[in-house]
């Protein structure tokens, strides 16, 4: 909700300073999450840091716009690989919010840097004329993440019944976000609509792969793929965004809101598939996958000019 409230916001007032607002508010309420004691302060304190992070991709995306947006993607993958290792090297949970609270506050100081060219855009309160034109990138991205949603609620339990200790699940994760950072390096140059294409199909072929994976060693190449293919997608996806719409803070903040919605979707339906087996999860997968990379390549003319219609 936040990424698409603050996405709009950022194309209608400015969007420095609600980067740089959103970076201060997120580093305050990390630091908070030292003084988490129920269930309820838990709730709070983590519903501010979803507002406080979604005010950032959007509008801080169409600020990157103008220089390389595979560097800014890329950059964004190195970030999660190296806080996952700092987090695992830290452990102790007061150290870890406290210098993910430090490292926002670097951001907020990094921000008041950003070069912005003045522009304000009239968007609709409720960017319907955004989410329609651009159905094409959004349906197929919210089919597919939500497939890999179900997957990341379940893998490490996987990983367990594959052999796969505790140090090699860390490797495992680790290596995704790496390889992310090198092919979104090597792939800005190409269009970004056979990005998206590619990514899905490599998406498919990965989650097809964790389900007839023999051992965890298996699983340790899948990594490189899966980074390959999320690489493909997210950098086509946010290529196509910012060079088809003048709302560029509102067309990418829907596509992190979107990113929200499958993690919430993707689990929930794993969860009821996952009680017919781990691999009976990820069969599904792949075939939710797979028609995400359907609705990419078939529906573009047909399933999405019916739904823009009955929208409409």
């Amino acid at each position: 909700m936040s990424a698409t409230i603050f996405g709009r916001l950022g194309d209608t007032l400015g969007r420095k300073k609600l980067v740089i607002i959103g970076f201060l508010i997120s580093g305050v309420v990390f630091f908070c999450h030292n003084f988490i004691c129920d269930i309820r302060s838990l709730l709070f304190i983590r519903g501010f840091a979803g507002i406080g992070m979604g005010m950032i991709p959007g509008p801080l995306a169409a600020l990157a716009w103008g220089s390389s947006i595979g560097v800014f993607t890329a950059f964004g993958s190195l970030g999660f690989a190296v806080a996952s290792l700092l987090a695992g090297i830290m452990k102790n949970n007061l150290l870890i919010f406290t210098t993910s609270a430090f490292i926002c506050l670097i951001g907020f100081a990094l921000a008041f840097f950003i070069k912005e060219k003045p522009k304000k855009i009239a968007v609709p309160l409720f960017p319907y004329k955004v989410i329609l034109k651009n159905l094409n990138v959004y349906l197929p991205y919210l089919v597919r993440h939500s497939a890999a949603s179900a997957i990341w609620a379940i893998f490490p339990i996987y990983l367990v019944s594959l052999g796969a200790g505790k140090l090699w699940i860390g490797v495992i994760y680790g290596i995704n976000p790496f390889m992310q950072f090198i092919f979104m390096l090597l792939l800005d140059r190409f269009k970004s609509s056979k990005l998206i294409t590619v990514g899905l199909l490599a998406s498919t072929l990965t989650f097809f792969g964790y389900a007839v994976a023999p051992n965890w060693q298996f699983v340790l190449v899948l990594q490189v793929v899966l980074g390959f293919s999320w690489a493909n997608l997210y950098l086509g996806s946010m290529k196509y965004l910012l060079e088809n719409n003048t709302e560029q803070a509102t067309a990418t903040g829907v596509l992190s809101s979107i990113f929200g919605l499958s993690g919430i979707l993707g689990p929930l339906i794993g969860g009821l598939i996952a009680v017919l087996g781990l691999r009976v999860l990820l069969y599904f997968s792949t075939l939710v996958a797979l028609s995400a990379f359907i609705i990419r390549i078939k529906g573009d003319r047909q399933l999405i000019c019916q739904l823009r219609q009955s929208w409409k």
